[in-house]
């Protein structure tokens, strides 16, 4: 099993890329998908805004996987030829990264993601334009540069999060059927 995973900040298009990959890379085989949020510890981690001294919901803290899960199941997987594992922080543990073949890591300003995650939650129902704003920028943001956007360094491929879906997706693409042959 090849086992490509997707990492970048909040709103960088790594669901929207794993999609497309799932859907292109279907030609060489079964294809599953694992978003690393549905592995997400509940109650989440704590963090203390550095904006206004509150306690908030940390999704971006390692802490906040239960990354022994996520290799459980991806280890458990038998029936996919190509496994796509995407989320903000599966470049952080040694233990995942060990596992993937072929690491991506999503790069877009701070400004476009900002604006996605607005858009993508209000969609979902998730609050109010001020409500999600307040929260990435009381909270999230700061947890973020530390914990996730670092692990840039682990990536194998870095691709611009708004540019993609051309050149970017052909070269994985390309890859993985080389690797395939294999």
């Amino acid at each position: 099993m090849f086992i490509i995973g997707i990492a970048g900040g909040s709103g960088s298009g790594k669901s929207t890329m794993a999609a497309a990959l799932q859907e292109r890379l279907g030609a060489y085989g079964k294809v599953c998908l694992f978003g690393a949020d549905r592995w997400f510890i509940h109650p989440l981690p704590q963090m203390l805004s550095p904006v206004t001294g509150n306690w908030m919901d940390d999704y971006n803290c390692p802490e906040s996987i239960d990354y022994d899960a996520m290799v459980d199941a991806i280890e458990a997987e038998t029936q996919a030829d190509i496994l796509i594992v995407e989320g903000n922080g599966i470049l952080y543990p040694q233990k995942v990264r060990d596992l993937l073949d072929l690491k991506i890591f999503l790069e877009l300003p701070i400004e476009e993601r900002m604006y996605r995650r607005i858009d993508r939650n209000i969609k979902a129902g998730r609050g109010t334009m001020q409500e999600i704003a307040d929260f990435y920028l009381q909270s999230a943001r700061f947890s973020e540069a530390k914990w996730l956007l670092p692990t840039v360094r682990y990536a194998d491929i870095r691709l611009g999060g708004d540019n993609w879906q051309g050149k970017g997706l052909d070269m994985v693409e390309a890859y993985v059927a080389e690797q395939l042959k294999r």
